[in-house]
């Protein structure tokens, strides 16, 4: 008996040390050789710590240059971003933002709403709290919340501030003869013999252009690290190219040394070529000079893909596209601010989870420009935080664009679910797709779903547009042979107005099929229906219907104590409940809830969020 009570105490023990082990914050305070932001200071704790725990957090910056490529209209910009590593287990994290300048901060909002605690200020200084990770950005004292940054655009610069809370990435075991610290100002050793990964020291590094990743090797970039160059597999395919290759870590790579020439130039592409099995993940991309992420997989067979997550850009320049997978590629968990096009479509690719934006040009899904194929595909749960343009009267633009489709282009098997615009000022409608001619070959489109798209505001307003025409939701086919046709817009939301018609979107079009480019509504289920994810041991809550008209349900699977809470996509609390039932309702339509909302719900140190449609 004695010697079972020993063993339970030790068991006891060892669980204890375990929960305080596992709750682990990684915090970079300083980036030798690396300017530190002139505009924000910011520090990060646990929410359980005290006040005098605060951790510095090393504040990066990159600022639009005035070089050759750069917007002019961007001039003088910055984006400032801390990146921190956290297991979220056991507690949440607390990050304090404050102008370098000791000006007070008034206001902060933080976008994606929900994906993060709304902003509080207390004594000039604001502080979001993050339960998982996330990437996001906190608007200051109204830069991009209170105007118009776009065409005509004339005020002070802009200056933002990003927060990158990351999942905690392993360190590379430097007691393995195969695994190279290197110092700054080292290069990488060219008997590839001699290592398979490189573990960036704390500093700023310079591997050149098109430097040559091989089959099999890491090269490891830590939050305190920042790596100029770009980094290329060989332009080889199939059996000889390069596999499982690794480039992972939340540091950053930078093309701020790279004089803009075009989008000719490869070697200025942060990646290109073709691999197969590789794995892209965590880091930021630092002012890419070109298209910032422009691989392919050099396996025609599914059963190789490569994946991108956690991946995060800050682009100034014309070209700075975020990703062109080709194909039979997975990206997720992503935050690119681009001022090109966001997503080219490939043929295999699944898109997830990820947060754009845009200040003076592109798109955030071309769905017509990437291989002639395009098939087998989705792109999922994209929130465009701000979409801004130089100008409005171009096709450059638009959150779904199927801008210049040619003839033999095939688009077949695609599905575009749950985008949310959430700019309170967005340059356009979301919606345009034109097709060019030249050729009399056909244009195959089928099976194209595009579900519970929501943009509540019609686009800015400019006084050229009583010459140029306000720009409209488009669709534009080239004769009855080549026409739009098999699209489902299902569940679509623009501008006060769910669409159940062209008419409701303010549609401008021509030459489309009405009996298979149709408008659909998603069913109402029948409350009383159970929770199916109790079932299979998710233990979450479900929400229904959705969208929801007068009373909005929500089931959960056991009755403990939670609180609800509703925002609309302005970060304004529009409800809140604390429950302890299996079953509440929230009656919409008595307290005037209207458009896009965020529901979250909190449980203990576990919080939700649910973005919903009230119509």
């Amino acid at each position: 008996m004695k010697r079972s009570l020993y063993l339970i105490a030790i068991f006891a023990l060892l669980f204890s040390l375990g929960k305080v082990h596992s709750q682990q914050l990684v915090v970079y305070d300083n980036i030798p050789g690396r300017p530190v932001s002139d505009q924000y200071v910011c520090k990060v704790k646990f929410k359980s710590e005290n006040d005098s725990e605060f951790r510095n957090a090393f504040a990066l910056q990159t600022t639009c240059k005035t070089d050759a490529g750069y917007y002019s209209n961007l001039y003088g910009w910055s984006a400032s971003w801390i990146a921190f590593e956290s297991d979220f287990v056991g507690d949440n994290i607390v990050v304090e933002i404050a102008n370098k300048d000791g000006s007070a901060i008034t206001k902060a909002m933080v976008r994606p709403v929900g994906d993060a605690s709304a902003a509080t200020i207390i004594n000039g200084k604001a502080y979001v709290t993050i339960n998982e990770p996330a990437n996001i950005n906190v608007d200051i004292n109204g830069q991009m919340e209170d105007q118009y940054t776009g065409m005509g655009y004339a005020g002070n610069p802009v200056h933002t501030i990003s927060i990158f809370a990351n999942p905690v990435y392993p360190v590379p075991n430097t007691s393995d003869a195969g695994v190279i610290e290197l110092n700054p100002g080292d290069a990488i050793p060219s008997d590839r013999s001699s290592w398979h990964t490189i573990y960036f020291k704390p500093g700023v590094h310079d591997i050149g252009n098109a430097f040559k990743i091989l089959s099999n090797e890491t090269l490891y970039i830590p939050g305190n690290a920042v790596v100029h160059g770009t980094i290329h597999p060989p332009n080889l395919w199939g059996p000889s190219s390069a596999q499982n290759i690794k480039v992972y870590g939340s540091g950053a790579i930078s093309g701020e040394n790279n004089t803009w020439a075009g989008d000719g130039v490869r070697e200025n592409k942060t990646f290109t070529n073709q691999a197969a099995d590789a794995i892209l993940e965590g880091f930021v991309v630092i002012d890419p000079a070109n298209h910032t992420f422009n691989m392919n997989c050099s396996y025609d067979d599914t059963l190789h893909r490569n994946v991108y997550k956690n991946l995060k850009i800050f682009g100034w320049r014309q070209n700075s596209d975020a990703i062109n997978a080709f194909r039979h590629s997975v990206i997720s968990d992503c935050f690119f601010r681009v001022q090109d096009d966001v997503f080219y479509y490939g043929e295999n690719v699944k898109i997830s989870n990820i947060v754009t934006w845009n200040d003076a040009n592109g798109a955030v899904l071309f769905l017509t420009k990437g291989s002639s194929v395009m098939e087998d595909s989705y792109l999922k749960d994209i929130t465009s935080i701000y979409h801004r343009a130089k100008w409005h009267y171009w096709s450059g633009g638009r959150i779904i664009s199927m801008r210049e489709t040619p003839p033999g282009r095939t688009i077949q098997n695609v599905l575009v679910q749950n985008v949310l615009v959430e700019d309170p000022f967005p340059a356009f409608p979301p919606f345009y797709g034109t097709m060019i001619s030249g050729t009399n070959n056909p244009i195959t489109i089928d099976n194209v779903i595009i579900e519970n798209v929501h943009q509540e505001h019609d686009g800015v307003s400019s006084s050229l547009d009583q010459n140029q025409g306000k720009p409209q939701n488009t669709l534009l086919g080239l004769d009855n042979s080549r026409q739009w046709e098999n699209i489902t817009f299902k569940n679509c939301y623009f501008n006060g107005k769910t669409l159940t018609s062209f008419a409701d979107g303010n549609f401008d079009t021509s030459f489309v099929d009405n009996n298979t480019v149709i408008f659909e509504l998603a069913s109402v289920p029948v409350p009383g229906v159970s929770n199916d994810n109790c079932s299979t041991g998710n233990l979450t809550e479900e929400l229904y219907p959705n969208p929801a008209h007068n009373i909005l349900n929500i089931d959960f699977c056991d009755n403990s104590v939670r609180n609800i809470q509703v925002f609309n996509i302005a970060g304004q609390l529009l409800y809140s409940k604390q429950i302890n039932e299996q079953r509440t309702q929230i009656d919409v339509q008595s307290h005037n809830i209207k458009g896009p909302i965020l529901i979250q719900v909190q449980s203990g140190s576990s919080i939700s969020t649910h973005k919903i449609l009230v119509q």
